[in-house]
């Protein structure tokens, strides 16, 4: 096998020389602005919203026709176009599925021009002028790696049981999950905690319920989620691969609305409406299949429940304060064998924006986010764990748009995060580590168009890491979009990582829950260094194709190797270098997407070819997630005014393990029966069976009373694919009256023999349910 590496050889010597080229780069631009502005120009500024519910509309396209003024609104609906010349234009603002606003504007002279849009929904049927309008974000921002799904688009994908964020997201080309039964995103090789989750710019730990197999997102409060999956820029740190920035619904300020959901897994609520000079909304949910099997063969002791908010209040036209919250806990009682569990996530944010003038913008964030997990097994003399995360974090952003050619986005970012991981089996202690570090960052990023053809986005983020004995860590970023046509273009983007807490990884056992930890003076911080190009086309209005190729590197990423003689040895040594090895990775491949967004037919194919390994204690192999083909089809059709069909299927590389050779016969002097041991092959040498399933769903969409009421039937793995999640060996005895190895003979001489025993994913499984809109 032939491979490439483009590790640098010095890193901090390449990170170090990157950062001047893009420090230079920077001055260079900044020198470029104008002085000083023509008292002759003038300024149009906004919001564009829903005119249902009042809600903002990011990524809507304002542009004045048969000009080059143009621009897409930012998370906040906002939009400003500057340094216009006197005369009469014609304002258009588009946005999908809604109508065209048009407005005739004359300017005179200098002046500042403010008006709040509202875009009235209809169906979605693209005419001319939308097309014009939509090319207008794609000339003013860098897709590279970009994917945005909103609350449409992820309703129309089957899931298990209810609409599932993450599960959606896993229809995108680069982005696979560890197991069937986990909602964790594998992205462009990456470790599942080498992703900066968002909820309205708080970081959420661990975002799934049940090991995995539900994601922590009530999708009905959800606004649109973006998902960057790797050369993201300054404004983001703290992780290695990628970056999901979930974003609320503000709620309804023109009514009060409710929803109510029930499956055969969960049920839950929506509640919002308008106060103040705001609006407020909160959402709940819960599973009971722990209530509605109790007493049968199939009853479970586990349930979760979520609750997810969000309130905020204009008290000028130009200040809001927002407030964020979510608290979500999964609770398991075995008592059969004696297990007990708790879990979850609590977080909540203050976010104050204030609009100083039409040309800066800026958004003050306070914010707390907790993860706990307690976790017995055997009562007091058994297994427990108690592990939690503790983060604090404030930050402050700013956006100055300096000219129609230039702007700056700039902030800081400050932690205060706490770290316990103590776990004991009985009285003894097997690890027991704390740590409280400061955390902090501060970055500028500049996008700047030279020509009309081309848009260069540097960008450099300076962290600070308390516990280490190198503090700052540069992260030089860079982004680059060449227009070839109106409807084709280039993207490229360069950028230098750093991690300071990770999930450590076990290249041996899956694990069920993510106990974070804190780079400690005895380790090095994990960083990568990320390289994108891709090229993207757009036919018409509703189809668009994106070709990618990436190439990443990674070093020092903790792995857990478990040399103990016995387990309850206690270590002398509480530091992270005497629990974990540091090991090194590089990962690289290519995606096609192609989507079609809207029309009775609608949906995309995805197809990924991808190469994740690891170097470890000199030896170098696949990690546990590396898969070399993924192939994904996700669609929806419209069957008649009232019923829609939907599907997904996949197609995926089986993944990697470490096989079992053969075995060997240990007896004891001091033990009556021998005992098997089994030989291990090469780690991760050979791979599982291929991977596929088909996922289906209809809904119908009625009104009862007044009320709209959609009914969905879906089928996970709907022609019951017997997918391998794992092998395991098991082991017979020559002294418990069982026939261990199945061939009609008890307790043979070779009844010890490891016996290869397959566990396969999921089944086929039907659900039902039912929606109401009141």
């Amino acid at each position: 096998m032939i491979t490439v590496r483009l590790i640098p050889h010095n890193f901090r010597k390449f990170a170090r020389n990157f950062a001047v080229t893009i420090l230079i780069i920077t001055i260079v631009l900044l020198s470029s602005f104008p002085s000083l502005r023509a008292e002759s120009e003038a300024t149009i500024s906004g919001y564009v919203l829903d005119a249902e519910n009042g809600e903002a509309l990011p990524g809507a396209n304002v542009y004045l026709s048969g000009t080059d003024f143009g621009i897409a609104t930012n998370s906040d609906g906002y939009f400003v176009l500057v340094d216009i010349p006197p005369g009469s234009y014609e304002l258009i603002i588009t946005y999908v599925g809604y109508k065209a606003h048009k407005g005739a504007l004359h300017l005179s002279g200098m002046g500042n021009i403010r008006s709040n849009i509202e875009l009235v929904p209809q169906a979605v049927e693209m005419a001319g002028v939308e097309i014009s309008g939509r090319r207008v974000e794609r000339k003013v921002n860098i897709q590279t790696s970009r994917g945005t799904l909103n609350i449409r688009q992820l309703k129309n994908v089957p899931q298990l049981g209810e609409t599932d964020l993450l599960r959606a997201l896993q229809g995108l080309p680069g982005v696979l999950t560890e197991t069937e039964f986990s909602t964790g995103l594998v992205i462009r090789g990456g470790n599942t905690d080498q992703n900066l989750i968002l909820l309205d710019g708080i970081t959420v730990y661990n975002p799934s319920h049940l090991g995995g197999v539900f994601s922590n997102f009530i999708v009905d409060a959800v606004k649109e989620a973006e998902l960057l999956k790797g050369g993201f820029n300054a404004e983001y740190g703290g992780r290695l691969s990628a970056v999901l920035n979930v974003r609320s619904r503000e709620g309804n300020q023109k009514r009060f609305d409710g929803k109510v959901s029930v499956s055969l897994i969960s049920a839950q609520s929506t509640l919002e409406g308008p106060v103040g000079k705001g609006a407020w909304l909160v959402s709940a949910r819960r599973t009971y299949f722990d209530q509605v099997f109790k007493g049968t063969k199939l009853y479970f002791p586990y349930y979760f429940y979520d609750v997810q908010g969000h309130i905020f209040q204009d008290f000028t036209d130009r200040d809001r304060l927002s407030i964020s919250w979510y608290a979500g806990t999964d609770d398991l009682y075995w008592e059969e064998f004696d297990m007990t569990g708790s879990w979850g996530n609590k977080t909540v944010s203050a976010n104050y924006r204030k609009l100083f003038n039409e040309r800066l913008v800026s958004n003050w964030l306070l914010a707390k986010s907790r993860f706990d997990i307690l976790f017995g097994l055997g009562g007091g003399s058994g297994i427990k764990e108690t592990d939690y995360i503790d983060d604090i974090s404030f930050r402050s952003d700013w956006t100055y748009f300096a000219s129609k050619k230039n702007q700056i986005r700039f902030g800081v970012e400050i932690k205060d995060l706490s770290f316990v991981y103590h776990s004991t089996f009985g009285d003894t202690v097997i690890f027991d580590a704390k740590e409280s570090p400061v955390e902090a960052a501060a970055y500028v990023k500049l996008k700047n168009w030279p020509s009309p053809l081309f848009m260069i986005e540097p960008g450099i983020r300076l962290n600070y890491y308390e516990f280490n004995p190198t503090k700052w860590y540069l992260d030089p970023r860079l982004g680059l979009k060449y227009l070839l046509t109106p409807d084709r273009y280039l993207n490229a983007s360069i950028g230098v990582y750093h991690q300071f807490m990770e999930v450590i990884q076990d290249d041996y056992y899956p694990k069920v829950m993510d106990a974070w930890v804190a780079v400690d003076p005895s380790v090095k911080a994990a960083s990568a260094v990320q390289y994108v190009l891709g090229y993207e086309e757009y036919f018409g209005a509703a189809y668009r194709l994106q070709i990618e190729t990436y190439y990443k590197t990674m070093k020092n990423m903790m792995t857990f190797v478990d040399d103990r003689s016995t387990m309850d040895e206690v270590p002398s040594d509480t530091s992270l270098s005497g629990l974990v090895d540091l090991g090194d990775g590089y990962a690289y491949g290519a995606e096609l997407f192609f989507h079609k967004e809207f029309g009775r037919l609608n949906g995309w194919v995805a197809y990924s070819y991808s190469v994740a390994r690891k170097l470890l204690d000199g030896k170098e192999y696949f990690t546990n997630w590396d898969r070399r083909h993924a192939f994904n089809i996700v669609g929806n059709f419209k069957l008649t005014k009232r019923w829609g069909a939907n599907l997904k299927w996949t197609y995926q590389s089986g993944q990697p393990h470490t096989p079992i050779l053969g075995y060997y016969i240990e007896k004891l002097p001091a033990e009556p029966e021998p005992y098997y041991r089994t030989i291990p092959g090469g780690r991760n040498s050979i791979r599982y069976p291929p991977y596929h399933r088909l996922d289906i769903g209809v809904v119908g969409h009625y009104r009862l009373f007044g009320a709209k009421v959609d009914f969905f039937l879906q089928a996970v793995n709907a022609y019951w694919r017997e997918n391998v999640f794992r092998y395991f060996y098991q082991f017979g005895s020559r002294y418990n009256g069982i026939d261990d190895d199945g061939d009609d003979i008890i307790d043979e001489e070779d009844e010890g023999i490891p016996q290869k025993v397959v566990i396969n994913g999921f089944p086929i499984i039907p659900t039902i349910g039912v929606t109401i809109d009141f």
